[in-house]
């Protein structure tokens, strides 16, 4: 991982980013392509506006922005709050949930496959709580955002890549706001969406 350089602005992310070789379909490779899919995407109906799910105490606003390929409506709203909950169970285990101050994060990457799952764990500084979590006292979330890019084949969705925003402020020692953004690149299995892969930044401000 990058370290911030001197001279940068106050919010200085710290980054991680993890790819994987898939033996999957092409659809789902796409995903990941920096050309990107080749099908040209279908814009949402006014009517899919997001879907909002509520979690310590503030709500998560998950909403599509591009659907490539062709997706029943039913199937996007499915999908979207599907995908919604995945990212949420995430931001729980591994920032706002459970008793603080504390250093332990043993079950921090639910809705991870095992390959990402062994990865994240290196990267338990970036993705999770644990550097600072002995110095916190509490954990207010006040920002939560979830837009996803839909990859479908056949009407049915492939892949997702989640772009993903948490704003949250911390008390204790280290008093202050964090920031974690990026992507989440998400497949199915079985009948459940599983994280694959991330682009992840975390800054802090005290």
């Amino acid at each position: 991982m990058p370290r911030p350089s001197p001279g940068v602005p106050p919010w200085s992310p710290r980054t991680a980013a993890l790819a994987l070789v898939l033996t999957a379909s092409g659809a789902l490779a796409g995903c990941q392509s920096a050309t990107g899919p080749q099908t040209a995407p279908d814009r949402l109906s006014r009517d899919d506006g997001g879907v909002t799910l509520a979690s310590h105490g503030i709500e998560t606003k998950t909403r599509i922005h591009r659907v490539y390929g062709r997706l029943p409506d039913v199937r996007r709203k499915e999908v979207r709050t599907e995908v919604g909950r995945v990212v949420d169970r995430w931001w729980d285990a591994a920032y706002l949930g459970g008793d603080y101050p504390r250093s332990s994060f043993p079950s921090a990457f639910p809705g991870f496959t095992a390959g990402a799952e062994q990865r994240a764990r290196d990267d338990k500084a970036l993705l999770t709580n644990q550097t600072q979590g002995a110095s916190i006292d509490s954990v207010t979330a006040k920002h939560r955002t979830v837009t996803l890019d839909i990859l479908a084949t056949d009407r049915q969705a492939r892949s997702v890549t989640a772009h993903v925003l948490l704003r949250f402020e911390t008390t204790g020692d280290r008093a202050g706001t964090t920031t974690v953004r990026g992507r989440l690149f998400l497949t199915r299995q079985g009948r459940s969406w599983r994280i694959f892969g991330y682009d992840v930044a975390k800054g802090a401000q005290r």
